[in-house]
């Protein structure tokens, strides 16, 4: 059985973050995806714990934390506050899916300290107008949630549809107890905010090492999502899971584990 540090949470705005943190060393910031939470990076924290400092955030709207709006900015400056406060001193930022359309104009801003980017089956952002009508891979997940409930069978169904058909119970298993644990606000002020998002020029602004983790069999980032952002980041370094679908962390999480490790040793130097 995986274990987890406890949440903690951080006073903001008119509510409060979540987040979970343990370890000494140099620093991990972690940002889960829209199935996700701070519980997602279980595997990372049962690895990495004893080499590094590791922090993993429940985003506004997602687990313990409260709704801070549904624009990037808003997400930007709840991950800044975090950091602030918690004096996080060089980090390697590491978002997969949705934290990683956060992740990349965190790392591309100037008054932050992060050394290194690593992006898990990400993309750019979807750059539709503000304030249009919620894209059908969101607004279609809440209607779902909203008419069947969230429970562990919503879970399942995410799991298996995050993951080759070969994919061991097990690992079902964990993400699925994690999506159970999702919340409609959470799919809705995360998908404006990766509706919205577009970070084309963000990553012309970027000084810091990136890698780029995809993964071979993912149906939820596609080849032309993954495109742009490899075309994007031309310098960055890449590995694919030929056979990992969208979630190589809890798939494959010795190599993902391992691929951080060494990228971050060597970006803190």
């Amino acid at each position: 059985m995986l274990s987890l540090p406890d949440l903690k949470y951080l006073p903001y705005k008119n509510g409060r973050l979540a987040y979970r943190e343990t370890g000494i060393g140099p620093t991990l910031f972690l940002l889960h995806g829209m199935n996700g939470s701070s519980q997602s990076w279980a595997y990372l924290f049962e690895s990495l714990a004893t080499s590094f400092h590791i922090v993993a955030w429940d985003a506004p709207s997602f687990g313990g934390s409260d709704i801070f709006g549904d624009n990037i900015e808003d997400f930007k400056s709840a991950a800044i506050a975090l950091m602030n406060t918690l004096e996080l001193q060089k980090p390697i930022v590491i978002g997969h899916s949705m934290g990683g359309v956060i992740a990349l104009p965190l790392a591309a801003d100037p008054d932050t300290s992060i050394v290194g980017l690593v992006l898990s089956s990400t993309h750019l952002g979807f750059g539709h107008t503000k304030g249009a009508e919620l894209m059908p891979r969101y607004a279609d997940r809440i209607e779902h949630m909203n008419s069947n409930g969230i429970d562990i069978n919503y879970g399942k169904e995410r799991a298996k549809r995050s993951t080759p058909p070969a994919t061991s119970e097990t690992v079902i298993q964990f993400l699925a107890e994690i999506a159970a644990g999702s919340r409609t606000e959470g799919i809705r002020d995360g998908g404006r905010m990766s509706q919205e998002a577009d970070n084309r020029d963000v990553c012309s602004l970027l000084n810091v090492p990136v890698l780029i983790l995809s993964g071979g069999k993912d149906r939820v980032i596609s080849n032309a999502m993954h495109a742009d952002l490899t075309a994007a980041l031309p310098e960055a370094q890449q590995y694919k899971f030929p056979n990992a679908g969208h979630a190589s962390y809890a798939e494959y999480p010795h190599l993902f584990n391992k691929l951080v490790k060494d990228f971050a040793l060597k970006a803190q130097g």
